[in-house]
């Protein structure tokens, strides 16, 4: 990896050391870069085509660089968990997502990538899974979930009108498959069963199962 981004600037005029500078920190902060993102697109093209050097530069980092292909997207993985900071709910929420997006890319339901989820589905899925309810009332409950995997890059909320009417659904994004990959997927799994503790309602019941979000769907 060279000493400074000038070393690659140097022999080429498309690209500043600024640039090299915010796709490194974007990559690193935001988990994920698309193609398809209009706003991450120039940053996504920078790190594909000096695909070596961001490597190395985020393994100093202690991330390995992922670079999906076909679904045209860079992750930045992190090699150590870092599991203590992420709550329950958001620890349950991307254990569900990820085999849901798992269910739908088996079922080739999945439409440039994206897997499209209704409410309902995602939480029959997430019950199933976690025997929990998922509240999808107030709705700035689940909202407030689903942005924390948006800065994770790897579900949206997204809508559809239908006679003037908004309806919620979840995008879960590829990049998923390389951010929740087995290895993550266990310490996950992990980390949730120490922190959780069963609703009354569901006392007796022992364990998360994250494969019943596969039979939900």
């Amino acid at each position: 990896m060279p000493k400074t981004w000038n070393l690659l600037v140097e022999g080429q005029t498309q690209y500043g050391e600024v640039d090299f500078q915010r796709a490194a920190m974007r990559l690193f902060n935001e988990q994920v870069l698309y193609q398809s993102n209009p706003q991450q697109r120039t940053d996504y093209d920078l790190v594909v085509r000096y695909l070596r050097e961001f490597q190395e530069a985020l393994w100093l980092f202690g991330c390995v660089l992922d670079h999906n292909e076909a679904a045209r997207y860079v992750a930045a993985v992190p090699k150590i968990p870092e599991g203590h900071k992420i709550g329950l709910k958001q620890s349950l929420l991307a254990l569900v997502l990820a085999q849901l997006y798992d269910h739908h890319m088996g079922r080739g339901t999945l439409d440039k990538g994206v897997a499209g989820v209704s409410m309902s589905e995602l939480a029959a899925a997430y019950k199933a899974a976690t025997q929990r309810d998922l509240s999808l009332k107030p709705q700035n409950e689940i909202m407030g979930l689903l942005d924390d995997m948006k800065r994770w890059g790897i579900a949206r909320a997204a809508k559809t009108e239908e006679f003037g009417e908004p309806t919620w659904y979840v995008e879960i994004l590829p990049g998923i498959q390389s951010l929740i990959n087995q290895a993550s997927l266990a310490r996950l799994k992990a980390h949730a069963e120490a922190l959780y503790e069963p609703d009354s309602q569901t006392a007796g019941t022992e364990g998360i199962n994250a494969n019943n979000a596969e039979a939900a769907a």
